[in-house]
Protein backbone atom coordinates (compact mmCIF):
# COMPACT_ATOMS: atom_id res chain seq x y z
CA UNK A 1 0.00 0.00 0.00
CA UNK A 2 1.16 3.51 -0.82
CA UNK A 3 2.53 5.10 2.33
CA UNK A 4 3.76 8.57 3.17
CA UNK A 5 3.95 10.59 6.35
CA UNK A 6 0.59 12.32 6.72
CA UNK A 7 2.12 15.69 7.65
CA UNK A 8 4.43 15.70 4.64
CA UNK A 9 1.60 15.60 2.13
CA UNK A 10 1.01 19.34 2.21
CA UNK A 11 4.69 19.91 1.41
CA UNK A 12 5.15 17.22 -1.21
CA UNK A 13 2.35 16.49 -3.71
CA UNK A 14 1.99 12.81 -4.61
CA UNK A 15 0.61 11.31 -7.80
CA UNK A 16 -3.15 10.84 -7.98
CA UNK A 17 -5.03 9.69 -11.06
CA UNK A 18 -8.21 11.70 -11.71
CA UNK A 19 -11.17 9.53 -10.84
CA UNK A 20 -14.83 9.86 -9.92
CA UNK A 21 -14.68 6.50 -8.15
CA UNK A 22 -13.12 5.39 -4.90
CA UNK A 23 -9.45 5.75 -4.02
CA UNK A 24 -7.29 3.98 -1.42
CA UNK A 25 -7.85 5.55 2.02
CA UNK A 26 -4.14 6.31 2.46
CA UNK A 27 -4.30 8.60 -0.59
CA UNK A 28 -7.30 10.70 0.47
CA UNK A 29 -6.29 14.36 0.55
CA UNK A 30 -6.79 16.69 3.49
CA UNK A 31 -9.85 16.96 5.74
CA UNK A 32 -7.65 17.17 8.85
CA UNK A 33 -9.85 19.76 10.57
CA UNK A 34 -13.01 17.80 9.81
CA UNK A 35 -11.47 14.60 11.15
CA UNK A 36 -10.34 16.36 14.31
CA UNK A 37 -13.85 17.68 14.92
CA UNK A 38 -15.40 14.28 14.22
CA UNK A 39 -13.04 12.53 16.64
CA UNK A 40 -13.90 15.06 19.35
CA UNK A 41 -17.63 14.48 18.87
CA UNK A 42 -17.19 10.71 19.01
CA UNK A 43 -15.49 10.90 22.37
CA UNK A 44 -18.89 11.81 23.82
CA UNK A 45 -21.60 10.44 21.53
CA UNK A 46 -22.64 8.84 18.26
CA UNK A 47 -22.86 10.97 15.10
CA UNK A 48 -25.00 11.22 11.96
CA UNK A 49 -23.58 12.51 8.65
CA UNK A 50 -26.09 13.24 5.90
CA UNK A 51 -25.07 14.58 2.49
CA UNK A 52 -26.29 13.94 -1.01
CA UNK A 53 -24.02 11.94 -3.26
CA UNK A 54 -20.50 12.97 -4.30
CA UNK A 55 -19.88 15.37 -1.43
CA UNK A 56 -17.02 13.28 0.00
CA UNK A 57 -18.60 11.71 3.09
CA UNK A 58 -17.52 8.14 2.29
CA UNK A 59 -13.91 9.23 1.72
CA UNK A 60 -14.01 11.10 5.02
CA UNK A 61 -15.12 8.10 7.09
CA UNK A 62 -12.79 5.74 5.22
CA UNK A 63 -9.88 8.02 6.05
CA UNK A 64 -11.12 8.15 9.66
CA UNK A 65 -10.93 4.34 9.76
CA UNK A 66 -7.51 4.21 8.07
CA UNK A 67 -5.90 6.75 10.40
CA UNK A 68 -7.39 5.15 13.51
CA UNK A 69 -5.50 1.96 12.66
CA UNK A 70 -2.39 3.46 11.04
CA UNK A 71 -1.74 5.87 13.90
CA UNK A 72 -3.03 3.51 16.62
CA UNK A 73 -5.51 6.08 17.86
CA UNK A 74 -7.56 5.53 21.04
CA UNK A 75 -10.73 5.71 18.93
CA UNK A 76 -10.71 2.58 16.77
CA UNK A 77 -12.97 2.83 13.71
CA UNK A 78 -14.51 0.05 11.60
CA UNK A 79 -16.28 0.86 8.33
CA UNK A 80 -19.32 -1.02 6.97
CA UNK A 81 -21.00 -0.41 3.59
CA UNK A 82 -24.67 -1.31 3.98
CA UNK A 83 -26.17 -0.33 0.64
CA UNK A 84 -27.63 -3.45 -0.93
CA UNK A 85 -28.09 -5.36 2.34
CA UNK A 86 -31.49 -6.93 1.78
CA UNK A 87 -32.71 -7.99 5.23
CA UNK A 88 -31.95 -8.18 8.93
CA UNK A 89 -30.21 -11.56 8.84
CA UNK A 90 -27.93 -10.44 6.03
CA UNK A 91 -27.15 -7.31 8.06
CA UNK A 92 -25.93 -9.41 10.99
CA UNK A 93 -23.77 -11.49 8.67
CA UNK A 94 -22.28 -8.39 6.99
CA UNK A 95 -21.35 -6.93 10.38
CA UNK A 96 -19.96 -10.24 11.59
CA UNK A 97 -17.91 -10.84 8.42
CA UNK A 98 -16.27 -7.42 8.64
CA UNK A 99 -15.56 -7.78 12.35
CA UNK A 100 -13.98 -11.21 11.82
CA UNK A 101 -11.74 -9.70 9.17
CA UNK A 102 -10.66 -6.94 11.56
CA UNK A 103 -9.96 -9.57 14.19
CA UNK A 104 -7.74 -11.52 11.79
CA UNK A 105 -5.79 -8.31 11.15
CA UNK A 106 -5.22 -7.92 14.88
CA UNK A 107 -7.36 -4.78 15.20
CA UNK A 108 -9.94 -6.43 17.48
CA UNK A 109 -9.83 -9.12 20.13
CA UNK A 110 -13.32 -10.48 20.81
CA UNK A 111 -14.41 -13.60 22.68
CA UNK A 112 -17.72 -14.02 20.78
CA UNK A 113 -19.25 -15.91 23.72
CA UNK A 114 -22.74 -14.50 23.13
CA UNK A 115 -22.72 -15.32 19.42
CA UNK A 116 -21.48 -18.87 20.03
CA UNK A 117 -24.00 -19.52 22.80
CA UNK A 118 -26.88 -18.32 20.62
CA UNK A 119 -25.66 -20.36 17.67
CA UNK A 120 -25.33 -23.47 19.82
CA UNK A 121 -29.00 -23.31 20.82
CA UNK A 122 -29.78 -24.28 17.21
CA UNK A 123 -26.51 -25.96 16.21
CA UNK A 124 -25.35 -27.87 19.32
CA UNK A 125 -22.08 -29.08 17.81
CA UNK A 126 -18.87 -27.21 18.60
CA UNK A 127 -18.58 -24.28 16.22
CA UNK A 128 -15.78 -21.91 15.30
CA UNK A 129 -16.62 -18.24 14.93
CA UNK A 130 -15.45 -18.22 11.30
CA UNK A 131 -18.18 -20.78 10.48
CA UNK A 132 -21.07 -18.83 12.01
CA UNK A 133 -23.78 -17.49 9.67
CA UNK A 134 -27.28 -16.30 10.54
CA UNK A 135 -28.73 -16.70 7.05
CA UNK A 136 -30.01 -20.16 7.95
CA UNK A 137 -33.84 -20.53 8.13
CA UNK A 138 -33.84 -21.38 11.84
CA UNK A 139 -32.44 -17.94 12.68
CA UNK A 140 -35.05 -15.97 10.73
CA UNK A 141 -37.05 -15.05 13.84
CA UNK A 142 -33.95 -14.64 16.03
CA UNK A 143 -32.24 -11.80 14.17
CA UNK A 144 -32.60 -9.36 17.09
CA UNK A 145 -30.96 -11.86 19.42
CA UNK A 146 -28.14 -12.40 16.91
CA UNK A 147 -27.53 -8.69 16.34
CA UNK A 148 -27.67 -7.95 20.06
CA UNK A 149 -25.22 -10.77 20.81
CA UNK A 150 -22.85 -9.47 18.13
CA UNK A 151 -22.80 -5.89 19.47
CA UNK A 152 -22.63 -7.00 23.11
CA UNK A 153 -19.69 -9.28 22.32
CA UNK A 154 -17.99 -6.23 20.83
CA UNK A 155 -18.67 -4.30 24.02
CA UNK A 156 -16.98 -7.09 26.01
CA UNK A 157 -13.90 -7.07 23.76
CA UNK A 158 -10.38 -6.85 25.14
CA UNK A 159 -9.51 -3.15 24.96
CA UNK A 160 -7.10 -0.59 26.30
CA UNK A 161 -8.15 1.87 28.99
CA UNK A 162 -10.10 4.71 27.40
CA UNK A 163 -10.39 3.00 24.02
CA UNK A 164 -13.53 3.78 22.04
CA UNK A 165 -14.80 1.63 19.17
CA UNK A 166 -16.70 3.46 16.42
CA UNK A 167 -18.82 1.52 13.94
CA UNK A 168 -19.41 3.47 10.70
CA UNK A 169 -22.69 2.40 9.06
CA UNK A 170 -22.41 3.90 5.57
CA UNK A 171 -25.66 4.20 3.58
CA UNK A 172 -27.68 2.92 6.54
CA UNK A 173 -30.64 5.18 5.56
CA UNK A 174 -30.51 3.94 1.94
CA UNK A 175 -30.61 0.35 3.20
CA UNK A 176 -33.68 1.14 5.31
CA UNK A 177 -35.37 2.95 2.42
CA UNK A 178 -34.92 -0.12 0.23
CA UNK A 179 -36.50 -2.22 2.97
CA UNK A 180 -39.51 0.13 3.04
CA UNK A 181 -39.82 -0.20 -0.73
CA UNK A 182 -39.87 -4.00 -0.33
CA UNK A 183 -42.53 -4.23 2.41
CA UNK A 184 -40.07 -4.67 5.27
CA UNK A 185 -41.15 -1.64 7.28
CA UNK A 186 -41.63 -3.63 10.48
CA UNK A 187 -38.06 -4.90 10.30
CA UNK A 188 -36.86 -1.31 9.76
CA UNK A 189 -38.81 -0.07 12.80
CA UNK A 190 -37.57 -2.89 15.04
CA UNK A 191 -33.98 -2.36 13.88
CA UNK A 192 -34.11 1.38 14.59
CA UNK A 193 -35.44 0.78 18.09
CA UNK A 194 -32.92 -1.99 18.74
CA UNK A 195 -29.97 0.14 17.64
CA UNK A 196 -31.10 3.00 19.85
CA UNK A 197 -31.36 0.74 22.89
CA UNK A 198 -27.95 -0.79 22.17
CA UNK A 199 -26.34 2.64 21.75
CA UNK A 200 -27.69 3.79 25.09
CA UNK A 201 -26.87 0.55 26.93
CA UNK A 202 -23.34 0.18 25.54
CA UNK A 203 -22.22 3.80 25.27
CA UNK A 204 -20.30 3.62 28.54
CA UNK A 205 -20.22 -0.12 29.20
CA UNK A 206 -18.43 -0.94 25.95
CA UNK A 207 -17.38 2.54 24.83
CA UNK A 208 -19.09 1.91 21.48
CA UNK A 209 -20.12 4.72 19.14
CA UNK A 210 -21.91 4.73 15.79
CA UNK A 211 -21.47 6.97 12.76
CA UNK A 212 -24.60 6.71 10.65
CA UNK A 213 -24.13 8.30 7.25
CA UNK A 214 -25.96 8.29 3.97
CA UNK A 215 -26.87 10.09 0.78
CA UNK A 216 -30.47 9.95 2.00
CA UNK A 217 -31.22 11.75 5.23
CA UNK A 218 -32.54 9.64 8.11
CA UNK A 219 -35.31 12.22 8.38
CA UNK A 220 -36.61 11.09 4.98
CA UNK A 221 -36.88 7.51 6.25
CA UNK A 222 -38.43 8.56 9.56
CA UNK A 223 -40.98 10.85 7.87
CA UNK A 224 -42.20 7.96 5.72
CA UNK A 225 -42.44 5.66 8.75
CA UNK A 226 -44.46 8.29 10.61
CA UNK A 227 -46.80 8.98 7.68
CA UNK A 228 -47.47 5.41 6.64
CA UNK A 229 -46.83 3.34 9.76
CA UNK A 230 -47.56 5.73 12.65
CA UNK A 231 -44.01 5.38 13.92
CA UNK A 232 -43.39 7.67 16.89
CA UNK A 233 -39.84 6.71 17.83
CA UNK A 234 -36.90 9.13 17.94
CA UNK A 235 -34.08 6.66 17.29
CA UNK A 236 -31.38 9.29 16.76
CA UNK A 237 -32.22 11.97 19.30
CA UNK A 238 -29.10 11.01 21.27
CA UNK A 239 -26.75 11.61 18.32
CA UNK A 240 -24.96 14.71 17.05
CA UNK A 241 -25.42 15.84 13.45
CA UNK A 242 -22.20 16.55 11.51
CA UNK A 243 -22.22 18.55 8.28
CA UNK A 244 -19.42 18.04 5.80
CA UNK A 245 -18.59 21.25 3.99
CA UNK A 246 -16.34 21.69 0.90
CA UNK A 247 -12.57 21.41 1.27
CA UNK A 248 -10.64 24.45 2.42
CA UNK A 249 -8.60 26.28 -0.24
CA UNK A 250 -5.30 24.71 0.85
CA UNK A 251 -6.64 21.15 0.60
CA UNK A 252 -8.34 21.84 -2.74
CA UNK A 253 -5.19 23.39 -4.24
CA UNK A 254 -3.09 20.49 -2.94
CA UNK A 255 -5.52 18.02 -4.55
CA UNK A 256 -5.03 19.84 -7.87
CA UNK A 257 -1.24 19.59 -7.48
CA UNK A 258 -1.51 15.84 -6.89
CA UNK A 259 -3.82 15.25 -9.85
CA UNK A 260 -1.61 17.33 -12.13
CA UNK A 261 1.22 14.83 -11.63
CA UNK A 262 -0.73 12.34 -13.80
CA UNK A 263 0.86 13.56 -17.03
CA UNK A 264 -0.72 17.02 -17.28
CA UNK A 265 1.04 19.99 -18.87
CA UNK A 266 0.39 23.67 -18.14
CA UNK A 267 0.39 26.85 -20.22
CA UNK A 268 0.46 29.70 -17.75
CA UNK A 269 0.87 30.14 -14.01
CA UNK A 270 0.20 26.72 -12.46
CA UNK A 271 -1.22 28.07 -9.21
CA UNK A 272 -3.61 30.44 -10.99
CA UNK A 273 -4.78 27.67 -13.32
CA UNK A 274 -5.37 25.28 -10.43
CA UNK A 275 -7.21 27.97 -8.48
CA UNK A 276 -9.54 28.44 -11.45
CA UNK A 277 -10.34 24.73 -11.38
CA UNK A 278 -10.96 24.30 -7.66
CA UNK A 279 -12.88 27.57 -7.30
CA UNK A 280 -15.22 26.67 -10.16
CA UNK A 281 -15.69 23.26 -8.51
CA UNK A 282 -16.35 25.07 -5.20
CA UNK A 283 -13.67 22.96 -3.51
CA UNK A 284 -15.70 19.77 -3.94
CA UNK A 285 -13.25 16.90 -4.62
CA UNK A 286 -15.56 15.02 -6.99
CA UNK A 287 -15.94 17.99 -9.34
CA UNK A 288 -12.24 18.87 -9.15
CA UNK A 289 -11.49 15.31 -10.27
CA UNK A 290 -14.12 15.58 -13.01
CA UNK A 291 -12.57 18.75 -14.48
CA UNK A 292 -9.15 17.08 -14.56
CA UNK A 293 -10.68 13.98 -16.17
CA UNK A 294 -12.33 16.06 -18.88
CA UNK A 295 -9.09 17.91 -19.64
CA UNK A 296 -7.22 14.61 -19.72
CA UNK A 297 -9.67 12.80 -22.00
CA UNK A 298 -10.68 15.66 -24.33
CA UNK A 299 -7.66 17.97 -24.37
CA UNK A 300 -4.64 15.66 -24.06
CA UNK A 301 -4.00 16.76 -20.49
CA UNK A 302 -3.11 20.33 -21.53
CA UNK A 303 -4.22 22.73 -18.80
CA UNK A 304 -4.72 26.32 -19.93
CA UNK A 305 -7.48 28.92 -19.79
CA UNK A 306 -9.12 27.58 -22.94
CA UNK A 307 -9.20 23.90 -21.90
CA UNK A 308 -10.47 24.83 -18.43
CA UNK A 309 -13.29 26.83 -20.04
CA UNK A 310 -14.19 23.93 -22.32
CA UNK A 311 -14.10 21.39 -19.47
CA UNK A 312 -16.38 23.60 -17.39
CA UNK A 313 -18.78 23.94 -20.32
CA UNK A 314 -18.79 20.16 -20.83
CA UNK A 315 -19.53 19.56 -17.16
CA UNK A 316 -22.58 21.82 -17.33
CA UNK A 317 -23.87 21.01 -20.83
CA UNK A 318 -22.77 17.51 -21.84
CA UNK A 319 -25.51 14.93 -21.10
CA UNK A 320 -22.81 12.30 -20.52
CA UNK A 321 -21.58 14.36 -17.56
CA UNK A 322 -25.05 15.05 -16.17
CA UNK A 323 -25.59 11.87 -14.14
CA UNK A 324 -24.51 13.31 -10.80
CA UNK A 325 -26.45 16.52 -11.32
CA UNK A 326 -29.49 14.58 -12.51
CA UNK A 327 -29.60 12.46 -9.36
CA UNK A 328 -30.01 15.69 -7.37
CA UNK A 329 -33.12 16.33 -9.44
CA UNK A 330 -34.42 12.75 -9.49
CA UNK A 331 -33.98 12.02 -5.79
CA UNK A 332 -36.59 14.66 -4.92
CA UNK A 333 -39.23 12.72 -6.86
CA UNK A 334 -38.07 9.43 -5.34
CA UNK A 335 -37.99 10.36 -1.67
CA UNK A 336 -40.83 12.87 -1.34
CA UNK A 337 -44.56 12.75 -1.97
CA UNK A 338 -45.59 14.06 -5.37
CA UNK A 339 -47.08 17.39 -4.30
CA UNK A 340 -44.22 18.24 -1.96
CA UNK A 341 -41.68 17.20 -4.60
CA UNK A 342 -43.36 19.51 -7.13
CA UNK A 343 -43.15 22.42 -4.68
CA UNK A 344 -39.49 21.73 -3.97
CA UNK A 345 -38.66 21.64 -7.69
CA UNK A 346 -40.63 24.82 -8.30
CA UNK A 347 -38.64 26.60 -5.59
CA UNK A 348 -35.34 25.43 -7.08
CA UNK A 349 -36.43 26.51 -10.56
CA UNK A 350 -37.30 29.96 -9.27
CA UNK A 351 -34.06 30.39 -7.34
CA UNK A 352 -32.02 29.19 -10.32
CA UNK A 353 -33.40 32.06 -12.40
CA UNK A 354 -32.66 34.90 -10.03
CA UNK A 355 -29.56 36.44 -8.56
CA UNK A 356 -28.64 36.22 -4.89
CA UNK A 357 -30.92 35.43 -1.98
CA UNK A 358 -34.72 35.46 -2.16
CA UNK A 359 -36.99 36.10 0.81
CA UNK A 360 -39.87 33.83 1.72
CA UNK A 361 -42.31 36.60 0.77
CA UNK A 362 -40.68 36.98 -2.65
CA UNK A 363 -40.87 33.24 -3.25
CA UNK A 364 -44.51 33.16 -2.14
CA UNK A 365 -45.38 35.67 -4.87
CA UNK A 366 -43.86 33.48 -7.57
CA UNK A 367 -44.92 30.05 -6.27
CA UNK A 368 -48.69 30.17 -6.26
CA UNK A 369 -49.28 26.41 -6.03
CA UNK A 370 -48.30 26.34 -2.34
CA UNK A 371 -49.79 28.08 0.67
CA UNK A 372 -47.47 29.65 3.23
CA UNK A 373 -47.20 26.55 5.42
CA UNK A 374 -46.46 24.32 2.44
CA UNK A 375 -43.85 26.75 1.13
CA UNK A 376 -42.10 26.93 4.51
CA UNK A 377 -42.12 23.14 4.80
CA UNK A 378 -40.56 22.72 1.34
CA UNK A 379 -37.95 25.42 2.02
CA UNK A 380 -36.98 23.86 5.34
CA UNK A 381 -36.57 20.46 3.68
CA UNK A 382 -34.38 21.89 0.90
CA UNK A 383 -32.30 23.70 3.51
CA UNK A 384 -31.87 20.57 5.65
CA UNK A 385 -31.04 18.53 2.53
CA UNK A 386 -28.38 21.17 1.72
CA UNK A 387 -29.73 22.19 -1.65
CA UNK A 388 -30.10 25.66 -0.16
CA UNK A 389 -28.44 27.94 2.36
CA UNK A 390 -30.34 30.57 4.28
CA UNK A 391 -29.63 33.78 6.12
CA UNK A 392 -31.65 36.04 8.38
CA UNK A 393 -31.89 39.63 7.17
CA UNK A 394 -34.10 42.28 8.75
CA UNK A 395 -35.78 39.53 10.73
CA UNK A 396 -36.76 37.55 7.62
CA UNK A 397 -35.40 34.30 6.19
CA UNK A 398 -33.73 34.42 2.77
CA UNK A 399 -32.60 31.47 0.62
CA UNK A 400 -30.34 30.66 -2.30
CA UNK A 401 -28.59 27.60 -3.80
CA UNK A 402 -25.81 26.35 -1.55
CA UNK A 403 -23.56 25.63 -4.53
CA UNK A 404 -23.38 27.98 -7.50
CA UNK A 405 -22.13 25.08 -9.64
CA UNK A 406 -25.41 23.22 -9.06
CA UNK A 407 -27.36 26.43 -9.61
CA UNK A 408 -25.69 26.95 -13.00
CA UNK A 409 -26.48 23.40 -14.08
CA UNK A 410 -30.07 23.67 -12.81
CA UNK A 411 -30.64 26.92 -14.67
CA UNK A 412 -29.27 25.51 -17.94
CA UNK A 413 -30.96 22.11 -17.77
CA UNK A 414 -34.02 22.18 -15.52
CA UNK A 415 -35.35 25.64 -14.70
Amino acid sequence: MFDININERFMTPYLLTPTVGTIPPDKIVGRDEELKKLRTLLMAQSVTIEEFRRMGKTLLVQKLEYLSIKQDEPNKVIYFMLQGVKDVTELTDVLLDTLRKQERLGILKVGWHGIKNLYNTFKPAEVKIKEVTFKLPEFKTKWKDALTACIKDLAARTRKDGEILTLVLDEFPVMLWDWLENDKSQDAIELLDLFRNLRIDLKEQGHIRFVVCGSVGMQVVLDRLRRKHNYTGEPFNDTKSFRLEPMNDADALFLCRCLALSGFTHSGDITILHQRIHRFAENLPFYINTIFQLIQSHHNGEINDDTINKAQESLLNDPDEAKVFNQLYQRIGIYYELQKADRMLEILNQLANQDGFASENDLQQHITTANKAQLLDALETLWKEQYLVRKIESGARHYQFKYNLIKQWWKLNKA
